[in-house]
């Protein structure tokens, strides 16, 4: 342990939790939207995250597009892989599986997300990706504070996503429905509203997230095989704190406060334990309210029939 309370350091600390809280808070609102509305714990939403930055990377270095085009690609990849994986693994598994599909699509997409680590590493040769097309990152230095242009971009493109996405849901037609079927999925089909639609729907924009922040990783440091596994666990640390049913904006500041906490046990901390401070929170937050565990494992993981 070590203490350090000058004012410089402090100021870094709580700027790069700042940073590190938007990528927090983008992959909660992601992981929290397919989590609240399906029941599904995506586990897999690692495979996604990592074949976005790849797809980024491949496509911008051989058709030398600009980073946006190359980032727009790879989450549209990621969100394709996301809706398959609801359509062809979790919907067929749950629908036989009954009572058992919450235990059944955990273990399912375990599976995906090992076998999509294994995929990545084959097809790539275990090695990490080319750098994403079109990068330029400056480093920017406001007093005692250093950060560069691609953290601020991320910052910026994170928080007018989970805006977005919160305008969509309060203000829309589809956000209604997406909370009809989050509320009582039987009860929506009497009013016309497709569940079996909505769970693609939720799927396709959590992946499409999740997507882009994986692909602000990579920019800064390299796309590889096994890049999702941490930020699963911080996604699923945010929606859990957040509640997977509250708004985008909700989530998305939870996760912000996760990353500036995170950031700044650093003043008493060494680096390497920054992860165990998120851990420690999400295990207190358990014990002191374990109803909200069972809550998120008591949505249905089961499409009610038509």
């Amino acid at each position: 342990m070590h203490i350090d309370l000058g004012l410089d350091n402090f100021l870094q600390l709580l700027v790069n939790g700042l940073i590190n809280g938007s990528a927090f808070a983008l992959l909660g609102v992601a992981f929290g939207i397919i989590l609240g509305v399906t029941g599904r714990f995506h586990f897999a939403f690692a495979f996604t995250y990592a074949l976005s930055a790849y797809i980024a990377a491949e496509v911008g270095l051989a058709w030398n597009l600009p980073f946006w085009l190359a980032m727009v690609l790879g989450a549209i990849a990621g969100l394709v892989l996301g809706v398959l994986m609801e359509f062809l693994v979790y919907r067929p598994l749950a629908r036989r599986s009954g009572a058992y599909a919450l235990l059944t699509i955990f273990v399912s997409s375990l599976g995906l997300a090992i076998m999509g680590e294994n995929l990545l590493s084959i097809i790539f040769h275990n090695s990490a990706s080319e750098s994403i097309s079109g990068v330029s990152i400056t480093a920017i230095k406001v007093g005692s504070v250093d950060f560069t242009s691609l953290n601020v971009e991320m910052v910026l493109t994170s928080w007018v996503l989970i805006l977005a996405l919160a305008v969509v849901m309060s203000r829309t037609k589809f956000g209604r429905m997406v909370r009809a079927v989050r509320s009582n999925p039987d009860m929506s089909l009497v009013v016309g509203v497709s569940p079996g639609a909505i769970f693609l729907a939720v799927f396709a924009i959590g992946s499409l997230l999740g997507g882009v922040a994986g692909v602000f990783q990579a920019a800064q440091t390299a796309a590889t095989p096994s890049m999702g596994f941490e930020p699963i666990f911080y996604a699923f640390t945010v929606a859990f704190l957040a509640g997977a049913a509250r708004p985008p904006v909700v989530v998305g500041l939870v996760g912000l406060a996760v990353g500036i906490v995170q950031s700044l046990s650093g003043l008493f901390l060494t680096s390497q334990y920054a992860g165990l401070v998120v851990f420690a929170i999400l295990f207190i937050y358990v014990a002191v309210r374990p109803l909200q565990l069972r809550s998120v494992l008591s949505r249905p993981a089961q499409l009610p029939a038509a």
